[in-house]
Protein backbone atom coordinates (compact mmCIF):
# COMPACT_ATOMS: atom_id res chain seq x y z
CA UNK A 1 0.00 0.00 0.00
CA UNK A 2 1.61 3.29 -1.09
CA UNK A 3 1.65 6.41 1.07
CA UNK A 4 -1.43 8.06 -0.49
CA UNK A 5 -3.47 4.87 -0.36
CA UNK A 6 -2.51 4.32 3.27
CA UNK A 7 -3.50 7.89 4.13
CA UNK A 8 -6.89 7.43 2.45
CA UNK A 9 -7.43 4.13 4.25
CA UNK A 10 -6.55 5.67 7.62
CA UNK A 11 -8.86 8.63 6.99
CA UNK A 12 -11.78 6.31 6.18
CA UNK A 13 -11.07 4.05 9.17
CA UNK A 14 -10.87 7.02 11.55
CA UNK A 15 -14.23 8.28 10.23
CA UNK A 16 -15.84 4.91 11.06
CA UNK A 17 -14.32 5.01 14.56
CA UNK A 18 -15.63 8.57 15.01
CA UNK A 19 -19.12 7.43 13.95
CA UNK A 20 -19.05 4.63 16.53
CA UNK A 21 -17.78 7.00 19.23
CA UNK A 22 -20.49 9.59 18.44
CA UNK A 23 -23.22 6.92 18.64
CA UNK A 24 -21.94 5.60 21.98
CA UNK A 25 -21.64 9.12 23.37
CA UNK A 26 -25.24 9.89 22.42
CA UNK A 27 -26.49 6.61 23.84
CA UNK A 28 -24.86 7.18 27.24
CA UNK A 29 -26.95 10.31 27.68
CA UNK A 30 -30.16 8.67 26.48
CA UNK A 31 -29.72 5.54 28.62
CA UNK A 32 -29.16 7.69 31.73
CA UNK A 33 -32.60 9.22 31.11
CA UNK A 34 -34.21 5.89 30.29
CA UNK A 35 -32.87 4.28 33.48
CA UNK A 36 -34.37 7.09 35.55
CA UNK A 37 -37.71 6.75 33.73
CA UNK A 38 -37.77 2.98 34.41
CA UNK A 39 -37.10 3.29 38.15
CA UNK A 40 -40.56 1.88 39.01
CA UNK A 41 -39.73 -1.37 37.17
CA UNK A 42 -36.51 -2.50 38.90
CA UNK A 43 -35.55 -5.36 36.54
CA UNK A 44 -35.90 -3.08 33.50
CA UNK A 45 -33.92 -0.32 35.21
CA UNK A 46 -31.22 -2.87 36.07
CA UNK A 47 -31.05 -4.06 32.44
CA UNK A 48 -30.70 -0.47 31.21
CA UNK A 49 -28.08 0.37 33.84
CA UNK A 50 -26.04 -2.69 32.92
CA UNK A 51 -26.05 -1.66 29.27
CA UNK A 52 -25.26 1.92 30.28
CA UNK A 53 -22.03 0.66 31.90
CA UNK A 54 -21.25 -1.40 28.80
CA UNK A 55 -21.90 1.66 26.63
CA UNK A 56 -19.45 3.73 28.66
CA UNK A 57 -16.86 0.99 28.07
CA UNK A 58 -17.69 0.99 24.36
CA UNK A 59 -17.18 4.75 24.17
CA UNK A 60 -13.87 4.44 26.00
CA UNK A 61 -12.65 1.71 23.61
CA UNK A 62 -13.49 3.87 20.60
CA UNK A 63 -11.78 6.89 22.16
CA UNK A 64 -8.66 4.76 22.69
CA UNK A 65 -8.71 3.67 19.05
CA UNK A 66 -8.99 7.31 17.94
CA UNK A 67 -6.05 8.19 20.18
CA UNK A 68 -4.04 5.38 18.57
CA UNK A 69 -4.36 7.39 15.34
CA UNK A 70 -3.50 10.67 17.09
CA UNK A 71 -7.12 11.83 16.96
CA UNK A 72 -9.63 13.13 19.46
CA UNK A 73 -13.42 12.68 19.12
CA UNK A 74 -14.80 15.06 16.51
CA UNK A 75 -16.37 18.17 18.06
CA UNK A 76 -18.86 18.40 15.18
CA UNK A 77 -20.03 14.79 15.46
CA UNK A 78 -20.07 15.05 19.25
CA UNK A 79 -22.21 18.20 19.07
CA UNK A 80 -24.61 16.46 16.68
CA UNK A 81 -24.87 13.40 18.88
CA UNK A 82 -25.56 15.58 21.93
CA UNK A 83 -28.34 17.42 20.11
CA UNK A 84 -29.86 14.12 18.95
CA UNK A 85 -29.61 12.68 22.46
CA UNK A 86 -31.33 15.74 23.91
CA UNK A 87 -34.05 15.56 21.26
CA UNK A 88 -34.76 11.87 22.00
CA UNK A 89 -34.82 12.62 25.72
CA UNK A 90 -37.20 15.54 25.24
CA UNK A 91 -39.60 13.49 23.15
CA UNK A 92 -39.48 10.63 25.66
CA UNK A 93 -40.37 13.01 28.48
CA UNK A 94 -43.58 14.11 26.72
CA UNK A 95 -45.06 10.75 25.83
CA UNK A 96 -47.32 8.70 28.06
CA UNK A 97 -46.17 5.18 27.12
CA UNK A 98 -42.55 5.96 27.89
CA UNK A 99 -41.45 2.49 28.96
CA UNK A 100 -42.39 0.67 25.74
CA UNK A 101 -41.36 3.50 23.42
CA UNK A 102 -37.98 3.84 25.16
CA UNK A 103 -37.42 0.11 24.63
CA UNK A 104 -38.45 0.47 20.99
CA UNK A 105 -36.02 3.36 20.50
CA UNK A 106 -33.23 1.42 22.21
CA UNK A 107 -33.92 -1.57 19.94
CA UNK A 108 -33.64 0.62 16.84
CA UNK A 109 -30.46 2.21 18.21
CA UNK A 110 -28.87 -1.19 18.79
CA UNK A 111 -29.29 -1.91 15.08
CA UNK A 112 -27.63 1.37 14.15
CA UNK A 113 -24.72 0.35 16.35
CA UNK A 114 -24.61 -3.17 14.89
CA UNK A 115 -24.38 -1.64 11.41
CA UNK A 116 -21.72 0.87 12.50
CA UNK A 117 -19.56 -1.84 14.08
CA UNK A 118 -19.99 -4.14 11.07
CA UNK A 119 -18.62 -1.37 8.83
CA UNK A 120 -15.81 -0.63 11.28
CA UNK A 121 -14.78 -4.28 11.68
CA UNK A 122 -14.80 -4.80 7.93
CA UNK A 123 -12.70 -1.70 7.21
CA UNK A 124 -10.28 -2.33 10.09
CA UNK A 125 -9.76 -5.94 8.99
CA UNK A 126 -9.23 -4.87 5.36
CA UNK A 127 -6.54 -2.39 6.42
CA UNK A 128 -4.85 -4.72 8.92
CA UNK A 129 -5.84 -2.90 12.13
CA UNK A 130 -6.51 -5.93 14.32
CA UNK A 131 -6.60 -3.87 17.54
CA UNK A 132 -9.59 -1.94 16.22
CA UNK A 133 -11.15 -5.21 14.99
CA UNK A 134 -10.90 -6.67 18.51
CA UNK A 135 -12.26 -3.54 20.23
CA UNK A 136 -15.18 -3.30 17.80
CA UNK A 137 -15.98 -7.02 18.11
CA UNK A 138 -16.19 -6.72 21.91
CA UNK A 139 -18.61 -3.82 21.53
CA UNK A 140 -20.60 -5.59 18.83
CA UNK A 141 -21.14 -8.68 21.00
CA UNK A 142 -22.75 -6.49 23.68
CA UNK A 143 -24.97 -4.71 21.13
CA UNK A 144 -26.22 -7.99 19.64
CA UNK A 145 -26.93 -9.36 23.13
CA UNK A 146 -28.82 -6.18 24.11
CA UNK A 147 -31.00 -6.11 21.00
CA UNK A 148 -31.96 -9.73 21.69
CA UNK A 149 -32.91 -8.87 25.28
CA UNK A 150 -34.94 -5.88 24.11
CA UNK A 151 -36.99 -7.74 21.51
CA UNK A 152 -37.89 -10.34 24.13
CA UNK A 153 -38.91 -7.61 26.60
CA UNK A 154 -40.94 -5.47 24.19
CA UNK A 155 -44.27 -7.37 24.53
CA UNK A 156 -44.11 -7.22 28.33
CA UNK A 157 -43.14 -3.54 28.31
CA UNK A 158 -45.99 -2.77 25.92
CA UNK A 159 -48.47 -4.32 28.36
CA UNK A 160 -46.88 -2.58 31.37
CA UNK A 161 -47.08 0.75 29.57
CA UNK A 162 -50.75 0.18 28.77
CA UNK A 163 -51.43 -0.61 32.44
CA UNK A 164 -49.56 2.52 33.55
CA UNK A 165 -51.86 4.53 31.31
CA UNK A 166 -54.90 2.98 32.99
CA UNK A 167 -55.83 0.68 30.09
CA UNK A 168 -57.58 -2.49 31.25
CA UNK A 169 -55.29 -5.27 29.96
CA UNK A 170 -56.82 -8.79 29.97
CA UNK A 171 -55.26 -11.11 32.55
CA UNK A 172 -54.66 -13.73 29.83
CA UNK A 173 -52.31 -11.30 28.08
CA UNK A 174 -50.48 -10.47 31.30
CA UNK A 175 -50.02 -14.12 32.26
CA UNK A 176 -48.92 -15.35 28.84
CA UNK A 177 -45.56 -17.07 29.01
CA UNK A 178 -45.33 -17.74 25.28
CA UNK A 179 -41.97 -16.38 24.13
CA UNK A 180 -42.02 -14.05 21.14
CA UNK A 181 -39.38 -15.10 18.61
CA UNK A 182 -38.88 -12.42 16.00
CA UNK A 183 -35.39 -13.23 14.72
CA UNK A 184 -36.57 -16.34 12.81
CA UNK A 185 -33.31 -18.14 13.46
CA UNK A 186 -31.05 -15.33 12.21
CA UNK A 187 -28.14 -14.76 14.55
CA UNK A 188 -24.97 -12.78 14.04
CA UNK A 189 -21.49 -14.22 14.14
CA UNK A 190 -18.75 -12.71 16.30
CA UNK A 191 -17.34 -11.08 13.16
CA UNK A 192 -20.58 -9.15 12.80
CA UNK A 193 -21.91 -11.03 9.77
CA UNK A 194 -25.09 -12.99 9.28
CA UNK A 195 -24.36 -16.58 8.31
CA UNK A 196 -25.04 -17.40 4.66
CA UNK A 197 -26.81 -20.75 4.79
Amino acid sequence: MDGDTQKQAQHKLVSYIEDAYALENQIVKVLEQHAAQAKDVPDVAAMINQHLEETRQHRSRMEQRLQAYGQQPSAIKDMGSTMMGNMVGAVAGMRPDTLSRNARDEYVTEHLEIAAYTLLITAAHAFGDEETVRAAQMNLRDEVAMQQKLIQQLPRLCLLSLQQEGVNVPMSALQSDTPVNYNMGMTMTDAGQYPTT
